[in-house]
């Protein structure tokens, strides 16, 4: 595995061997100005409420007692979470474990990496609603993933949490365009890395917790 330390307090990933800051699945996304103006709808209070629930998620499958989180504000997301993952039995090998490609120079946490049935999947969890890049971003973790498995023989699952407790909906992200233009973004960010940042939440984590985007679904078999 490729040596890259993610700070939890700065969401900044460096390399382990000189400490070089490496740019994130978010932050390219950001710099190719896919996040357009859902941006504006992150805020401090909907970052902390995607962080809770991410938690409440991750402390379920480390097999942690949840009985007191489920029935608290954001009980309902894990609910949600688990009614799924009763109905589809994943088997998790990665639970928010950094990754980290020295070939493509981009770093990122996918949710979980693992298998359904039997197939390799990368999925994303999100509080928050559909929006266009979210194809490019599992691409993204496809692509720096530390595995033998080809990026493209993944699945590509982005896992939408209802608040209500009913069982969360799966999206399956299969265009090829999500790889040729995930691939195109670090190519052109690398021959222009000076280039200014587009408008982002002033919260760098890398995945999205805010409400329902403004960018609106995309068709995952587009």
């Amino acid at each position: 595995m490729a040596a890259i330390h993610f700070d939890p307090e700065t969401h900044r990933y460096t390399t382990i061997d000189d400490g070089t800051e490496v740019p994130t699945v978010t932050q390219r996304i950001r710099r190719a100005g896919l996040l357009g103006p859902a941006a504006q709808f992150y805020t401090a209070e909907s970052a902390d409420r995607g962080i809770t629930i991410h938690r409440g998620c991750d402390h379920h499958d480390q097999g942690r007692d949840m009985a007191a989180f489920r029935k608290s504000e954001y009980g309902g997301y894990l609910t949600s979470y688990i009614r799924w993952c009763n109905a589809v039995e994943p088997v998790w090998t990665a639970i928010e474990t950094p990754q980290y490609s020295p070939r493509y120079q981009t770093a990122g946490t996918p949710d979980r990496i693992g298998t359904i049935h039997g197939l390799p999947v990368i999925l994303d969890l999100k509080s928050g609603g559909k929006a266009s890049w979210h194809g490019i971003q599992l691409s993204l973790y496809a692509l720096i993933q530390d595995s033998d498995i080809p990026p493209r023989h993944f699945r590509r699952i982005a896992l939408y949490l209802r608040s209500n407790g009913r069982m969360a909906q799966s999206v399956e992200y299969t265009s090829n365009y999500d790889y040729i233009q995930a691939l195109a973004l670090i190519a052109t960010q690398e021959e222009t890395p000076d280039a200014p940042d587009h408008p982002d939440p002033s919260n760098d984590r890398d995945d999205d917790h805010g409400p329902p985007a403004a960018t609106g679904p995309r068709k995952a078999d587009a």
